[in-house]
């Protein structure tokens, strides 16, 4: 028994050290720097990685990915770009939300509700109720980040804005009528892309491709402070 349980934790051990190399291959790992514990234990980094990799496949044509980019607004803020990928047919903007729960709103409501089923022992044979989270529009928050990227590249470029949510989640009442907004689950993701892919005609070159990389690769690399300070900002305008 002892030695069955030996063989076990070495090849447990064997196993998260070669995910942890293969990780570290990935352009998330290169760009972000983030340990892999981080995409098991922070729900925004696991939401982040999950969309890469649903989506990896398109740097075999080409593509190349940028992640929590601070794009420079006005007044020394920014706005950050979740997953970013730069190919032949423009940029695809994805803004994840690693949620679960039912999710409700449109694309003209400010606010989108979160439900989440909540169990209480307030009672005798306890109760099951709904907690509600508010949160930004993503379609109007996407869209900001777009218009800051295009202000920032100054290149007249197709911009696509996928708003990826967890297949943990459940659309209840989610309607998008506009064309230039997709929102997905996150296995739906790869499918989505493919089909601008096919409706886009322009095609950048390789030299477009890495010019924009390389004007928007710095914002990847802002330092900790100013991640900590843009957070803040969020929280407060929250509220929180």
């Amino acid at each position: 028994m002892e030695a069955l349980i030996i063989i076990v934790a070495v090849v447990w051990i064997g196993f998260s050290v070669y995910k942890n190399e293969q990780y570290k291959k990935t352009a998330y790992y290169q760009i972000t720097k983030a340990p892999y514990s981080t995409i098991k234990y922070n729900q925004g980094r696991s939401g982040e990685y999950w969309t890469y990799k649903c989506l990896q496949h398109f740097e075999d044509a080409g593509g190349k990915f940028l992640f929590n980019i601070y794009v420079p607004k006005a007044n020394n803020e920014a706005t950050e770009v979740d997953v970013l990928l730069i190919c032949s047919k423009g940029l695809f903007v994805f803004e994840s939300k690693n949620f679960s729960g039912w999710i409700f709103g449109n694309e003209t409501q400010k606010n989108w509700t979160q439900t989440l089923p909540q169990y209480t022992r307030a009672f005798p044979r306890g109760r099951w109720s709904c907690h509600k989270e508010h949160f930004y529009n993503p379609i109007m928050q996407n869209a900001s980040h777009i218009k800051y990227i295009r202000r920032l590249i100054g290149k007249d470029v197709p911009m696509h804005s996928i708003i990826v949510f967890s297949d943990a989640c459940t659309f209840k009442n989610v309607t998008v009528k506009s064309e230039n907004a997709f929102v997905v689950y996150r296995s739906d993701a790869a499918s989505a892309v493919a089909h601008i892919y096919n409706q886009v005609q322009t095609n950048l070159t390789e030299t477009e491709i890495n010019d924009i990389y390389n004007k928007l690769y710095p914002y990847t690399q802002v330092p900790y402070e100013e991640r900590e300070q843009h957070v803040r900002r969020i929280q407060i305008s929250r509220g929180s």
